[in-house]
């Protein structure tokens, strides 16, 4: 029997734009309808995690510390609260957004750019890979700036890599040791950075030059390869940050902005067919309304601007007609 296979890492982001990687998740379907979700927690990242930033999974028992959880023809807690269900009445619209034809709730998890409210998870596609294992002859290697080279150290012990160089070894034994140096430095340099921003912008403000802060240059035709071969999952989001050159936080906004713009062309095309639709098949083509009323609706419908207007279109049509 056919199967079909999903496969995402579940994430979350601290308020430093950190990336931890918390568990691996995939969802089996098989022809005859029977589904499988399993769960597979990286612990070397969760034992670190103070509970200010992580509080579990919902709706599993991380304490048992099983390598798999499992749910067998039931749609998880983690799934259930942050997926569309088959009976949402604008389930089409988010499959059409995330280029889907068919309900898979984790592939939809996957692509959307849409995050749940309740928590800091979200999830990204499975690249082939548990983790990354960085060999080089010097840390700093891994950056173009020495200066960088803290987060760089915090990017690999969040997200579960390792790293075996001349002055650091990171691996599941130093692991938390690096986390609990590293963290509380990257925060007193990062603070000690933004009130110097934000004094700078007070200042700006104050002398009235201040104009926001200047967004960086992407190639388009560029950004959109990269975007299209990560979301079919052809590429890492570590490759293709690599290839853009900006920080994951940039890569993910740049996407979402992007699937914004995509999802208002797709509504503003379908508003503009529903329109003529409507304007070919019943108003000039009904003769029980008179000029007068084709006029009063002509200028009606001309006036609406969203796929929902289509409604007030139609109700307005069938008042005219009594």
């Amino acid at each position: 029997m056919r199967k079909l296979t999903t496969t995402g890492f579940i994430c979350l982001e601290d308020d430093y734009k950190f990336i931890y990687k918390i568990a691996k998740i995939e969802y089996e379907e098989w022809e005859d309808g029977a589904f499988n979700y399993r769960f597979r927690p990286f612990y070397n990242v969760i034992n670190m995690l103070p509970p200010n930033l992580f509080q579990g999974i919902p709706g599993l028992d991380l304490s048992l510390e099983k390598a798999v959880y499992e749910r067998k023809n039931i749609v998880p807690t983690f799934i259930s609260e942050r997926t569309p269900s088959e009976r949402r009445e604008d389930l089409w619209e988010l499959m059409e957004e995330s280029g889907m034809q068919a309900l898979n709730r984790l592939e939809w998890l996957i692509k959307t750019n849409k995050r749940y409210s309740g928590d800091r998870f979200f999830v990204m596609p499975y690249d082939g890979k548990d983790f990354i294992n960085y060999n080089v002859v010097s840390m700093y290697d891994l950056v173009r700036r020495s200066d960088s080279i803290n987060k760089k150290l915090l990017d690999i012990i969040c997200f579960g890599d390792y790293l075996n160089s001349s002055e650091i070894i990171i691996d599941d034994k130093s692991r938390l040791y690096y986390y609990q140096l590293l963290m509380p430095m990257y925060i007193r340099e990062f603070t000690r950075k933004e009130e110097i921003r934000q004094r700078g912008i007070e200042r700006a403000r104050a002398n009235n030059v201040y104009r926001g802060r200047v967004q960086i240059k992407i190639d388009p035709l560029l950004f959109d390869r990269v975007a299209n071969d990560y979301i079919h999952g052809r590429i890492s989001v570590d490759q293709a940050v690599s290839v853009l050159k900006v920080s994951k936080s940039t890569f993910f906004r740049r996407l979402s902005e992007r699937q914004t713009r995509f999802k208002n062309y797709i509504l503003q095309k379908g508003l503009e067919k529903a329109k003529a639709e409507i304007l070919k098949q019943i108003v000039f083509n009904d003769s029980n309304l008179s000029n007068q009323q084709k006029e009063n609706f002509l200028n009606v419908i001309d006036s609406y601007s969203k796929v929902s207007d289509i409604k007030d279109i139609l109700t307005f049509l069938n008042n005219l007609k009594k």
